[in-house]
């Protein structure tokens, strides 16, 4: 009987100790959390990364799902805010890996599959599995954004038609929102799809008819679109009107004069 209750105490000490050890560990998981937290918000980027992973370490043994996902994501975020795409790639897909295939998950590692140079092929497929998903719509459009830009660097006419197909997939819950359409516009001018952008444009300047250095993007954008389509004297006309307004961005509008005055006054001659 002696024997069995020293093997008792045996156990409960041992116990206490390891809950102890539990204890210590939370603590410390929670102190490289919290000081994560501050440095990111102070974009003291390489900090925060460096105490996610501090905390990250501590979480090794301390068995907290839940909390291990949400410093991971801090963490990919640190990575990706300070540049560090693959990391912060490998990061998100970890996420996915441990934490399902949320639609947020996906269309983050998507922006950064975009920003570590996957190109289309690598960053395409997380975007069309977000889509199938829903989730944040402001997130979502902010990775289309991203694979346009991509899209129009690299001048591939499948990549900007690929890119295309998924604006007009949207365009009719976002036909209201003129950031939406500034975008998609700006990626019909480089697919030379001009009719289509210069209508894009007009719906963004009607939208915007409230604010006026808003309205004077869109004008520029539509008469980008008219010398683009060789509509000289009408791209002349619009950027002068734009300059006299004091409105839009006045060094390239006074460069796009100078160019379009050749184009006319060759013309004319």
């Amino acid at each position: 009987m002696r024997k069995t209750r020293g093997i008792g105490i045996v156990i409960v000490l041992s116990l206490v100790v390891l809950l102890s050890g539990c204890s210590e560990r939370r603590k410390a998981v929670q102190k490289y959390r919290s000081l994560g937290i501050t440095e990111l918000q102070k974009e003291n980027y390489e900090a925060a990364i460096d105490a996610f992973r501090h905390a990250m370490d501590y979480y090794g043994t301390a068995h907290q799902d839940e909390e291990e996902a949400d410093i991971l994501s801090y963490l990919a975020e640190a990575e990706y805010r300070a540049g560090k795409y693959e990391e912060a790639l490998e990061h998100y897909e970890q996420l996915l890996r441990k934490g399902g295939r949320k639609a947020a998950y996906l269309d983050l590692a998507c922006a950064a599959a975009v920003k570590a140079g996957k190109g289309m092929e690598g960053a395409l497929p997380y975007y069309e599995e977000a889509e199938k998903k829903g989730g944040d719509r402001e997130l979502h459009l902010e990775t289309l954004y991203l694979l346009a830009e991509s899209a129009r660097a690299g001048g591939a006419a499948d990549e900007l038609e690929t890119v295309r197909a998924a604006y007009e997939k949207l365009y009719p819950s976002a036909k209201e929102d003129s950031r939406f359409l500034l975008h998609y516009g700006d990626l019909l001018v480089s697919a030379k799809k001009l009719d289509e952008a210069f209508a894009m444009y007009e719906a963004g300047e009607t939208l915007t008819a409230a604010d006026v250095a808003q309205q004077a993007v869109f004008r520029q954008r539509e008469a980008i679109c008219q010398e683009y389509r060789g509509e000289y004297a009408d791209a002349l006309q619009r950027f002068t009107a734009l300059l006299e307004s004091g409105q839009g961005n006045r060094e390239e509008i006074e460069h796009e004069i100078a160019f379009l005055k050749t184009r006319v006054e060759g013309s004319d001659g």
